[in-house]
């Protein structure tokens, strides 16, 4: 697509490779030289909104709504270029699929995608996106904010939280200093330098980073992560899910495994198996993913111990077959039990025992620990 493309969702669409169909890593910041740029939107000087709060002076680019901005540019300084367009509003398209007042942070995916965190007060989560070395002509911005019935800091809300979170703003940083074509520049010389690349092409983006697969859910858990949080979390676990291990002694092994790993994954699949050894001892239930139904029942029975729960007797020759878990899962509700698997990122089930009324309190330790965890309903 050339630089002053009229494609559908082109002329509206921001991207590391070109904004709004202008593919030049620099903009200058005079009126003229913007309506070069974008001659299919108008363009006039506004009050817009600003980087960090508040509001400063900057230009506003209108498409078909006359009162309110697709687009607003703001300046660097006194050098004659541009510090960032901004999109406020689901006019613009943001990575060829997003749009502010309406994306949540859950449908949200960047393989461009540099990190993920949270405002200095947790009132907000920021996305960043677009290396240079992967080809991207501008970095940006995309600003999530929480739903309008939940106050307090992010931090302590958790995943389910974070995903209803909604794009309140996509803002694409242009004329890096290291790519400028001059340190500063006046507003003809910004107006010549625009005509002489009128007829510059996108430059194609490399595979990006994809941290976190793209998923800044993962990243904003990964910056969270405290090994001395998790073990606190699973020392209170210990006290709550149903077993028939010495409280003591698992504690003590609870605490060892810490001492030796870190990693969430590392740590949930060392638990499970901590009394992998001692058939008569169940703390969590670690079973090979096509292990008989007849192994599973024995475990649930002696991790109840005087709680007996009528199980039902599967025919079928594996857990891993459709169905199998959530008809044990089911008896045990049934009695008043929940049973729990935690994602150890292995081909092995991590099950636990738990009871119902205990299913909202293990749900909050179970966050900082980071291992996935879900109950069989």
């Amino acid at each position: 697509m050339g630089l002053f493309s009229r494609a559908p969702k082109g002329d509206l669409n921001l991207n590391y490779d070109a904004i709004a169909g202008y593919a030049v890593g620099w903009l200058p910041y005079s009126e003229k030289a913007i309506q070069l740029a974008f001659p299919h939107l108008k363009v006039r000087p506004a009050t817009i909104p600003d980087y960090n709060r508040g509001t400063i002076d900057g230009f506003a680019l209108f498409d078909a709504d006359p009162t309110d901005p697709v687009l607003c540019i703001a300046k660097d300084g006194d050098s004659g270029y541009a510090f960032s367009v901004s999109a406020h509003n689901r006019q613009a398209l943001a990575l060829g699929k997003y749009r502010v007042d309406e994306t949540v942070l859950g449908d949200f995916r960047d393989d461009h995608m540099d990190s993920a965190d949270f405002w200095v007060d947790g009132s907000k989560i920021v996305v960043m996106g677009g290396l240079r070395e992967h080809g991207a002509a501008y970095t940006a911005r995309h600003m999530f904010l929480p739903p309008a019935d939940w106050t307090g800091d992010l931090r302590k809300a958790g995943a389910d939280v974070w995903r209803t979170c909604v794009l309140s703003e996509t803002r694409f940083f242009v004329s890096g200093q290291r790519i400028r074509p001059t340190d500063d520049i006046d507003t003809a010389g910004g107006v010549k330098l625009v005509k002489k690349h009128r007829g510059q092409a996108r430059q194609p983006l490399q595979p990006g980073p994809n941290r976190g697969g793209g998923d800044p859910i993962k990243l904003l858990l990964q910056g969270l992560y405290s090994p001395k949080e998790a073990q606190k979390a699973y020392l209170k676990l210990a006290d709550i899910i149903v077993h028939n291990a010495d409280i003591v002694a698992t504690k003590a092994r609870i605490k060892t495994v810490f001492e030796n790993h870190e990693a969430p994954d590392d740590v949930a699949l060392c638990l499970s198996e901590m009394y992998n050894e001692e058939r008569e001892t169940v703390f969590m239930i670690p079973l090979d993913w096509k292990a008989e139904p007849s192994d599973l029942a024995n475990r649930i029975t002696r991790a109840l111990g005087d709680e007996a729960v009528p199980l039902p007797d599967v025919e079928n020759r594996s857990v891993a077959e459709d169905g199998v878990l959530a008809v044990y899962a089911k008896s045990l509700q049934d009695a008043g039990f929940d049973l729990w698997s935690l994602d150890t990122q292995s081909d092995m089930h991590c099950l636990f025992v738990a009871r119902k009324k205990d299913r909202n309190r293990i749900a909050k330790l179970l966050i900082p620990t980071q291992a996935g965890a879900c109950v069989f309903a």
